[in-house]
């Protein structure tokens, strides 16, 4: 502080009470908007900067104590009875822009008695803090050492008071030297007032270009959320698209496959038909040889039997004609024997010669009946067989009309079959395109749910006045991990899905080779291992790195190494050697990338 004789005070830059709240600021962080920077680690600039002050204050503080002892020390050396002083004019040195001045005026030579009201006050202590362009100001007067060794000799060399006259004089000296230390004082005043005006003009500016600076960042940040927003609203419509779609394409599969499985079912019950059928028309055929058999039999033995009552008739025939004969001798014996007598032995012979034809002629006879009975006999069988044959002949002809209708159905169910497997196979081919399409924006979807999950967590904080806990940590983790990692298989999903805008094609087909090692038209060709290593290499590679994520790169690069020399996988310890491998890849790159955004960088 500067303070005049009439008592108006003039803050410098380096004032106590305003060193801490007006000071320039240290960081032009605090002109950024509230938040911003709060989780950032200070850098070592920062530290050197904060260190710089603190070494800067340490000195003013100890140029203060040091200037209010040398006017202690001259205070009480003017205060001495009976002893005449000079009060010298100090400046005390300060390092580079910073100079705390102490300026002692005083009138030289005065008395103890008369003047001491005097002398207090024409000591005026000004301090003030002026920024200085050169590194150090030189003091014009004599150093501290020599003004300490001159108030020591004027305080053993006091002489006693002398005349009136001459305290008189020297009062009048005395006032001409405290008119000459206003004037000094008044051009120094306006010196301070000219460097605090020119400071206030080189604050100002720099204050205006950092507000200048601090508006266009504004105005660049509004636009790149106004194109997040964008961004982010397209992907909410496409989003809700492919849900609809991937909702039509489950109904539809869910339909095909119940169609599907009638006409399996259908396929399967014409299937046991068709067997069913076959069998009946073997087992008719069989029956049918069997009757036609049965038939060639029995007009064999008809034939036969025919044949044999022929042979029987004729047999019949020459026996009734060799009776005839008999009796017609007969009638002639007895004719002979009664018109002429004949000796008892030829009667009796001729007696037993009848008696023997007669016993034949009755066996003929019975032979005879037996033979008609037999002739009945086949005749009825043959009648018999004949409707059986009539009726095996009507089963036939009912059988081969079955028969043809069965091939009609047959043929018609084949037909249909093929006809059923034909769109079975369009079925199936719809199928696999759905399930293509689904496939490919599968990963899509999944990615948009994380992230969408993640804000309403985010949300609910302010929304419903719900703490967030460690509970809700995966909604997080997932959303970030969809934001910020490298995923093939959905950038390479909206090139052949053509969700890229033609006029960013060719730009993303090259950013896409630079990140993926291969063009999006052939993915894909990792899989895996593979692709969650390729995709840890890609989120990498897109991430601006610094300093301050080295020694996990360096631990991300030894991971990366030892994965690469695994080429062949002999046994499941080396699968879960890997598995374990990649995870940890996985872990040290979501911690480069989330140290690397806490520092505020852009990706």
């Amino acid at each position: 502080m500067i303070e005049d004789c009439s008592g108006e005070r003039y803050s410098g830059w380096d004032s106590n009470e305003d060193s801490d709240s007006k000071g320039f600021l240290d960081d032009d962080m605090d002109f950024l908007p509230t938040g911003w920077g709060k989780n950032d680690k200070q850098s070592n600039e920062d530290e050197e900067r904060a260190e710089m002050v603190r070494k800067a204050r340490l000195k003013k503080e100890k140029s203060q104590a040091s200037a209010v002892m040398i006017s202690a020390r001259e205070k009480e050396t003017a205060r001495v009875q009976g002893r005449q002083v000079d009060f010298p004019r100090a400046f005390v040195r300060l390092p580079k822009s910073r100079v705390n001045m102490e300026i002692v005026e005083s009138g030289t030579k005065i008395s103890s008695d008369s003047t001491e009201q005097a002398v207090e006050e024409g000591i005026k202590v000004i301090n003030s803090m002026i920024p200085v362009e050169s590194s150090c100001v030189v003091s014009t007067s004599q150093p501290l050492d020599v003004v300490e060794s001159k108030i020591s000799v004027s305080k053993s060399t006091v002489l006693e008071t002398e005349s009136s006259i001459k305290s008189v004089e020297k009062m009048a000296q005395q006032e001409r030297d405290l008119k000459s230390s206003k004037t000094q004082t008044g051009s120094l005043r306006a010196e301070i007032e000219a460097l605090n005006h020119k400071q206030r003009l080189e604050m100002q500016k720099q204050i205006d270009q950092l507000n200048e600076r601090h508006q266009k960042e504004m105005e660049a940040m509004k636009l790149d959320l106004k194109e997040a927003e964008a961004a982010r609203q397209k992907a909410s419509t496409d989003l809700c698209k492919v849900r609809e779609k991937n909702s039509a394409v489950r109904t539809e599969r869910r339909e095909l496959d119940l169609k599907l499985a009638a006409v399996n079912e259908e396929v399967v019950r014409l299937t046991e038909d068709i067997s069913v059928l076959e069998t009946q028309k073997s087992d008719a055929l069989t029956m049918e040889d069997f009757s036609s058999n049965a038939l060639y039999e029995s007009r064999q033995e008809t034939r036969a039997a025919e044949f044999g009552l022929q042979v029987e008739r004729m047999h019949s025939a020459t026996l009734q004609q060799q009776i005839t004969n008999l009796r017609s001798k007969n009638r002639s014996i007895r004719q002979q024997h009664s018109q002429s007598a004949s000796t008892s032995r030829r009667l009796q012979d001729l007696e037993r010669k009848y008696d023997s034809l007669k016993d034949d002629y009755f066996t003929l006879e019975n032979k005879h009946n037996e033979l008609d009975d037999d002739a009945a006999r086949y005749r009825r069988e043959l009648q018999k067989y004949k409707q059986d044959a009539e009726s095996y002949r009507k089963k036939l002809d009912t059988i081969q009309i079955e028969l043809e209708c069965v091939e009609k159905s047959l043929k018609n169910m084949a037909t249909n079959h093929v006809n059923m497997l034909l769109t079975r196979e369009s079925i199936r081919q719809d199928y696999q395109e759905l399930k293509k399409t689904h496939d490919l924006r599968e990963p899509l979807v999944k990615i948009g749910v994380d992230i969408r999950l993640r804000f309403l967590d985010q949300s609910r904080e302010i929304a419903l006045n719900i703490s967030r806990d460690e509970a809700d940590m995966a909604l997080r983790t997932n959303g970030n991990v969809a934001a910020h990692r490298g995923n093939a298989a959905a950038d390479a999903a909206l090139f052949k899905c053509n969700l890229v805008p033609e006029e960013y094609e060719e730009e993303a087909d090259e950013i896409f080779q630079k990140l993926y090692k291969q063009k999006p038209s052939e993915y894909p060709v990792w899989t895996g291992i593979a692709e969650r290593q390729t995709d840890c290499e890609a989120t990498l590679t897109a991430t601006k790195w610094s300093s301050i994520s080295e020694t996990l790169r360096e631990d991300w690069r030894k991971v990366w190494n030892e994965l690469c020399n695994h080429t062949t996988i002999s046994d499941m310890v080396e699968i879960e050697r890997i598995v374990g491998l990649i995870t940890r890849l996985e872990a040290l790159t979501d911690e480069i990338v989330d140290i690397e955004r806490s520092r505020g960088r852009r990706r």
